[in-house]
């Protein structure tokens, strides 16, 4: 028993132990080591374990086990390479062996709280102690058994022998302490009872601190090194340990790790009898890859980590010269190829089959998925693991024999399609590797061919009676897989892969226009990782040097588009990257759609040929604001430096007339430079009168002459037009926002744009009476555009032909809207979205259009009954934002306006010589007017513009 309490006189002992055995020498310790003495040396290890056991001192538990380690002889203070004096302590110390390492090994299990230094120092003693008493003797050099026969071993029991009996007095046990001895039997069977030890070293592969982890490592090495033999039935154990570690996250563990394990190799090749330590792991390898399923579906993340390792350490420990020819084994390649696919298994179920039905932008955040967020596991659910598996396919892809895996997984595709998805995954991880040597093209080669079989690249991803919810998820998935694979593919060829990329450019052009969001998200990701490979800057340069290939293949589609509607994804995805260089393909692109829109035999395809249209004109637009955008800042980077140029020369004309003040004859130079000056002024007005009439030529040329463009947008808007009076809704909406986007790029063009507008108009002015509520709002937007362009020249056709038949609807409409609330589902109907489409712009298109009076007054009267505080509060908003926006441009008559809703609906304006307009700004009785609140910001707005002015 150890007395509770008093650390510090039990730390005092301990040291005392320390000191006088540091102290003795040989010859003293030769004495102290013998039988007759053993009672005494286990007494005071017996101390030691309790203390180091039961104490809750840090310090004090270390001293313990530093003083167990001096007792034993095994500390760094000892003389260890003293063979004779060891054998002798160890004839001693294995008397007391399972209680010195069962205790060493509770104290270096225990919780994490006590500190790495504790279980590094109990776990270093375990090992030298268990290395002191288990070391191999010499004298059995030439049994030593194969290795082969470790695995057999490791399972067995072997029956305690009669050098362990039962003691039951003092006289039997001073017999068993000198009958004891450390032969062969002996050593078997403690060898096999220490397996339950060994076993639960597994705990500390795991430790958070990689220095017990190092230290691991360090104590399995002397065991493997020194032990070999009499260690046999854990030699396997603790080589899994070390393969496991081999892969651990810390550089340090993990290089310590992997060249003990060399030095394990080199040592069982040097004995005779004996084949390398990878011949021996296969079947283990095998084992294992059959457990991995089980480990990684039911076990915490931290033993799916540390299974991984193995699988991981394995493979890299067969290396480049065993790997291939394991994989020779079909059993085995299946067993490692299926167990990955149940690790990697993906959750689909979060996997949206929602299209984009309007012409998105691939750059908006919204389509931004991050970079793998959509590929989710069901059983993997750390980043670590995630990695580790990477790592495991990247070792099959640099160690393996490529050709058998890419076969393999090609056979289980066919053998096993609802693991289509995790195998194209592993198949991208493992080829994904640096390519050694050209001769393995070929293999690439095939996987692309493979990849873009219309069965595989064309999986349905839309739900029907025959096709669940599920699979259309998984298809979804498996495209992006696909285009993932083709990325990466292209990323790991570079150059290489332009033998490829006519076969792979066109389909993923169309990916990257889906209508699926996910879809086209990868898919312009891996027209990035093409364009990179190429070394081409961007995609817009890709595409630029393939012009011609995908312009072939777009016209040739379009002439069939009904059986080929992925042909307009291409358009968009081509027009959105182009530039002013690749016009003339599209031109050609557009001469075509344009001359088979007057065939009518495709008649049936017009709307296709429409979305054309609209992605062209679109196009035009961002290429035209761009350039537009550039002259500007040239231009005013012109203006600065002219501007510059000035000042300089009027500050060096001040200083000029300075200098002449103090010339003497003072009038003579006078009216030397009054003539000079005047002649001056009239070279500057030729020279300015001859500019004036070449920019005046130029003008008329250019008007003369537009760019090809200009003729091309004039002639999609002529054709757009016979469309805008359809009754198929989709063509006339289509048409009109061509017609509003092609407007704005005529806009600089007066001699194109005029002509259009005349032909527009009655085809537009027709839809405002047309009852579906949705065309009169597009028709409204293009007459907003239609007045921004064209400005007054629309003027007086406006206000005779639609501003009736607005007034008429936004009267109508004022009663439904009456008494809804911003929460109603009113604000989701058609009518309501018209109302507010009107009320916000119809300021803007007063200030267009430079209405007189009389018509602005019409206008405000149109817009009077949402001013009424039981309208829809948003339609409340707009309506008063629009009076202030009239304000803007003609304050009087919004005043007057104003005036006349106050005196007809709130309260009567009396005209006397008294009235005063703050008089009308009293609230009083009349707040709870139906009109006040909304006529009193109005006004209120008015007189704060004034007294600012």
């Amino acid at each position: 028993m150890v007395i509770v309490g008093h650390e510090e006189l039990k730390e005092a002992v301990l040291s005392c132990i320390k000191t006088l055995i540091h102290s003795c020498f040989t010859d003293v310790l030769e004495i102290i080591y013998t039988r007759e003495n053993a009672s005494k040396i286990g007494q005071g290890i017996l101390l030691s374990i309790t203390i180091g056991r039961f104490e809750k001192s840090g310090s004090l538990r270390i001293n313990a086990v530093e003083t167990v380690m001096a007792l034993c002889q095994v500390d760094d203070e000892s003389n260890r390479f003293d063979t004779i004096l060891q054998d002798q302590v160890a004839d001693i110390i294995m008397l007391f062996l399972p209680g010195i390492v069962s205790g060493l090994q509770e104290i270096a299990m225990g919780s994490e709280t006590q500190g790495h230094k504790l279980t590094m120092i109990a776990l270093r003693a375990w090992g030298r102690v268990l290395t002191l008493v288990m070391k191999d003797k010499e004298t059995y050099q030439d049994d030593i058994p194969s290795l082969s026969d470790l695995i057999k071993i490791n399972n067995e029991n072997i029956n305690p022998p009669e050098s362990f009996p039962n003691v039951k007095n003092q006289s039997e046990l001073e017999k068993h302490l000198k009958s004891a001895t450390r032969n062969k039997e002996w050593f078997s069977a403690c060898a096999t009872k220490l397996n339950v030890l060994i076993q639960q070293l597994y705990t500390l592969t795991r430790h958070s601190h990689y220095k017990v982890r190092e230290e691991l490592i360090e104590n399995i090495h002397l065991l493997l090194t020194l032990c070999p033999r009499n260690m046999k039935p854990n030699i396997m154990l603790l080589i899994e340990y070390l393969i496991s570690l081999s892969e651990d996250e810390f550089p340090v563990v993990r290089d310590k790790a992997e060249e003990v394990l060399t030095a394990v190799n080199i040592n069982f090749m040097r004995d005779k009898n004996m084949r390398s330590l990878v011949e021996l792991l296969e079947e283990n390898f095998y084992d294992l890859l059959t457990k991995l399923p089980r480990i990684i579906r039911k076990s915490d993340d931290n033993d799916q980590l540390s299974c991984l390792n193995q699988i991981a350490g394995y493979l890299k420990l067969l290396g480049e010269q065993r790997l291939p020819r394991v994989m020779m084994s079909a059993p085995h390649v299946n067993r490692l190829i299926l167990a990955l696919v149940y690790v990697s298994e993906i959750d689909c179920s979060n996997i949206s089959l929602l299209q984009a039905i309007n012409v998105k932008d691939l750059d908006d955040p919204a389509y931004s998925y991050g970079t793998h967020l959509w590929r989710r596991f069901k059983f993997i659910q750390t980043n670590e693991c995630e990695a580790k598996v990477i790592t495991i396919c990247k070792y099959l892809g640099e160690f393996g024999d490529l050709q058998i895996v890419v076969d393999t997984i090609f056979g289980l595709m066919f053998n096993a399609p609802q693991h289509r998805k995790e195998l194209i995954l592993l198949l991208n991880w493992i080829i994904y590797v640096p390519i050694k040597d050209l001769s393995i093209l070929p293999i690439y080669e095939e996987i692309v061919e493979f990849y873009i079989n219309p069965e595989f690249w064309y999986p349905p991803i839309e739900t029907n009676k025959d096709i669940p919810l599920r699979v259309a998820q998984g298809n979804v998935v498996q495209c992006c897989l696909l285009l993932e694979g083709l990325g990466l593919i292209a990323t790991n060829l570079k150059r290489n892969y332009d033998r490829l990329l006519l076969k792979t450019l066109y389909i993923i052009i169309e990916r990257a226009g889906s209508g699926h969001s996910l879809i086209s998200f990868v898919g312009t990701q891996t027209l990035e990782q093409i364009a990179k490979s190429q070394e081409h800057n961007t995609v817009g340069d890709l595409l630029r040097a393939n012009v011609d290939y995908f312009s072939y293949h777009v016209s040739i589609k379009l002439r069939r588009v009904e059986r080929n509607p992925n042909v307009l994804d291409v358009v968009g995805v081509v027009m959105k990257y182009s530039t002013m260089d690749v016009l003339p393909c599209l031109k050609n692109i557009v001469e075509d759609v344009l001359l088979q829109l007057n065939s009518s035999f495709q008649k049936r395809n017009s709307y296709a040929f429409l979305k054309v249209f609209y992605t062209f004109t679109i196009c035009i637009k961002n290429l035209v604001n761009s350039k537009q955008v550039s002259t500007v800042h040239g231009q005013s980077v012109d203006t600065k430096t002219e501007s510059s140029k000035i000042i300089q020369s009027l500050s060096e004309y001040y200083e000029a007339k300075k200098v002449d003040e103090y010339i003497d004859d003072m009038e003579q130079s006078c009216e030397i430079k009054e003539e000079e000056e005047e002649e001056k002024v009239e070279v500057e007005m030729n020279e300015e009168e001859n500019e004036y009439q070449a920019d005046s030529i130029e003008q008329e040329e250019k008007e003369k002459n537009p760019p090809p463009y200009i003729k091309m947008i004039e002639d999609v808007m002529k054709h757009c037009l016979h469309f805008l009076p359809s009754k198929e809704i989709q063509k006339s909406l289509i048409a009109m926002s061509t017609l509003q986007e092609g407007l704005e790029v005529l806009a600089n063009w007066e001699n194109q744009l005029l002509p259009i507008v005349h032909l527009l108009w009655h085809p537009l002015v027709d839809r405002f009476h047309d009852g579906n509520v949705l065309l009169i709002n597009r028709a409204w937007q293009l007459l907003n555009t239609l007045a921004d362009v064209s400005k007054d020249f629309i003027r007086s056709r406006t206000l005779k032909q639609v501003l009736p038949a607005l007034s008429k609807f936004l009267s109508n409409s004022s009663k439904e809207s009456y008494n809804k609330s911003s929460e109603s589902i009113y604000k989701f109907t058609q009518t309501y979205k018209l109302q507010k489409e009107l009320l916000s712009t119809l300021g803007q298109i007063t200030k267009n259009l430079c209405l007189h009076e009389r018509e602005t007054f019409s206008v405000l009267s149109i817009a009077e009954p949402y001013l009424n505080k039981h309208q829809n509060p948003l339609l409340q908003v707009c309506c008063v934002q629009l009076y202030k926006d009239i304000a803007d441009y003609n304050s009087d008559i919004v005043w007057v306006k104003c005036l006349s809703i106050f005196n007809s609906k709130i309260k009567k304006i009396v005209p006397d010589a008294t009235f005063d307009i703050k008089d009308l700004m009293i609230a009083e009785n009349i707040s709870t007017n139906e009109y006040f609140k909304n006529v009193h910001i109005i006004m209120k707005y008015i007189q704060d513009k004034t007294s600012d002015l």
